[in-house]
Formats: structure tokens, sequence, C-alpha cells
């Protein structure tokens, strides 16, 4: 939420204090934070819990993030959760055990009441053909990067399709761990809600957490399921940038994609759907209780790009809190080798 209004912009929580998100989401001057805006993260808690508004209360944008060519396209946030349950979520950091992709678009049905949309789910692991071509990040950088052409419909302009915003990756039998959260896209033309190609990019973050440890001075989770895999992350880490000049009939796009301006207002059908207050209802029986919050299915996505891939996505539950049980701590000062895991809950 960006000063009270929902974007598009997904979190990929670490913890019950902390989490990604892109820089380009974030009103920069330079890499410094405008502080004339304010932000707030909606966590739902797991799939029967509360759902919880929480103030942003620091944020740090990577030091090396460039925002005309989206390297480092990322950002630490810091809220403060006063309930006395902590938990931590883990970074998958074996991309050669990843069996599948899990392209996750999740969003506020009405920001009033918290009441929230089904979660739209897109399983992938094809990687386009024109994924360097349209973007000299991705060409020099790739292993740092998913692409993929798949993208759900706007919840404001369901003539529009936007991109996914986190992946989480499935590693058999039963464990899930998050992975990588939306950074940029490349459009063969001059609109997100152009009927043009387009290509979506996110940035794998197992490269990030030794920055993010850094920066909360506490260890961030990592998940591989081989016992023999070991894996150093450094808090320095950074890509390789490139020439901001860009890609001849390219236009790259970023951050909050539900406000992309549109240049052709022919593309729209109609205005952009608007969320209203809701009317304030009596004042409740002092003997009534809360209702429990209903879980979100999670439900296939029939509006991906034809250039897709045609595989249903599996019929999986997730939640931002949701514990994927680890098999490593990373610390700043240690190195991160991998364990047996526990199985992951569901």
């Amino acid at each position: 939420m960006r000063n009270g209004n929902q974007t598009s912009c997904e979190s990929v929580l670490v913890d019950s204090k902390a989490g990604f998100i892109a820089a380009s989401c974030l009103q920069l001057n330079g890499n410094a934070v405008d502080e004339a805006d304010t932000y707030e993260i909606v966590i739902k808690y797991g799939s029967s819990g509360p759902t919880k508004n929480l103030a942003i209360s620091k944020i740090d944008v990577h030091p090396s993030y460039n925002s005309k060519t989206y390297v480092n396209n990322l950002a630490v946030i810091q809220f403060d959760d006063s309930s006395e349950v902590a938990w931590q979520n883990y970074i998958g950091i074996n991309p050669d055990e990843w069996d599948n992709e899990y392209f996750i678009r999740r969003s506020l049905a009405n920001k009033y009441t918290n009441t929230w949309n089904n979660i739209i789910g897109f399983d992938s692991m094809e990687t386009p053909n024109y994924c360097e071509e349209a973007s000299l990040t991705y060409k020099a950088n790739s292993g740092d990067f998913l692409c993929n052409y798949a993208a759900s419909l706007s919840i404001y302009n369901t003539t529009c399709k936007v991109p996914y915003g986190v992946v989480y990756a499935a590693v058999q039998p039963s464990d899930l761990s998050m992975v990588a959260i939306y950074s940029h896209s490349a459009v063969y033309g001059e609109s997100m809600c152009s009927k043009d190609r387009k290509l979506h990019y996110y940035t794998i973050l197992r490269n990030y957490i030794g920055w993010a440890a850094g920066v909360i001075g506490r260890p961030v989770g990592g998940f591989a399921k081989d016992s023999s895999f070991s894996f150093t992350p450094t808090q320095d880490y950074t890509m390789k940038d490139v020439s901001g000049k860009g890609i001849e009939g390219v236009k790259l796009f970023s951050g909050d994609v539900y406000s992309q301006n549109l240049v052709d207002p022919a593309l729209l059908d109609k205005e952009p759907v608007q969320e209203s207050e809701p009317d304030i209802p009596a004042e409740p029986d002092s003997t009534s209780e809360d209702p429990v919050s209903e879980s979100s299915p999670v439900s296939s996505d029939s509006s991906t790009d034809s250039e897709t891939s045609s595989t249903s996505p599996a019929p999986i539950l997730l939640t931002d809190a949701q514990d994927t049980s680890p098999n490593a701590i990373f610390n700043p000062e240690d190195p991160l080798p991998a364990e047996e895991p526990t199985t992951a809950d569901s």
C-alpha cells in the first residue's frame, strides 16, 4: 500500500518483521526514499488467520540499484508486528532442485475490509527465446532472473494484463519455498495494456539474502533439499550493470503496474474499477465474536498470454506467512551450509 492505495507490488517476507520488495515500487530521490510518501504492508496470517495492515518503519534500497536498467531492483522493508508470535520464511537457494515454479498474484478485493481476491497462479519452467533479446539486464545477468510471458488480468482494468508478483519453487515430494520477486517488463510497444509481445522478469533472491541479513541484523533463512549442497552468499553481491541505452522498439516498465499510464486511452473499454468505502455497520453486540477469515483458494489463470505454457496451475494454497521448513539459516558472519529439511507445511 502506498499512501493508502493498493499497488501491484508484492513482498517476499523473510520473517515476521522484514521482507523484500522491488525498489522500483518506491518513490526515490536518487537511492533515498522520498519521505513524503507513506507505505504499509498487508499480511494475511495463514489460511484462516487474520489480516493485518502494518506500517513500514524502515526501507533500505540496494546500494547498487539502477532505476534505468533495473539491476539489483530490490529493497528491504522492516515493519513492527506487535504480536508476540515470531515466525520465519525461507528463500530457495538451489535452483537445480526446483521441480516447478509457481508465478503468484495476490490482491485485495476491498482495502477497507481487507477482503482478498482468490490467489491467481501459473506454473511453468519454460524460458521464452526472446528473454535475452528484449532485456540487456537479463542478458548480462541471466542467472539472477526468471523470465516468462505469463500475465494475469489487472484488478483495475479487465482489458489489461499484468505480471505476477512473486515466484515459489516446488521441490519434490512436498517442499515449497519463495525464490523470486517481480522486477520489470520488456514491451515491444508503448503500453503495458497493449496487445504487443511482453516479457516479464523476476529477480532471484538467493544471492541477496546475505545483504538482507546484514541490513536487518539477524539471520535470514535459506532452503535446499540436498543435504550436501553448500551456498555462501555475500553481503555485497551485485549484478553486472549494463548500458542505459536500451533496445530499439522495446520499452521497459516496472514498479506499480496498476498505475502505469496508458499511451492510448482507446485501449480501455471502461474506466478502472474503483474501490468504495463501505457503510459503517451498527455497533455489534458486546457478546459477539470476531469472524474468522476465510482462506483464499488458488484458482487457475485462464487469462494468461497465449505464448505461455498451456499447463494448468497446480491447486496449492500459499500465504506470505507460510513456514516452508528450512534446512539452513544465514547469519551475516557465517557461510550457508545445507542440511536435511523437514516436510513443508501446506
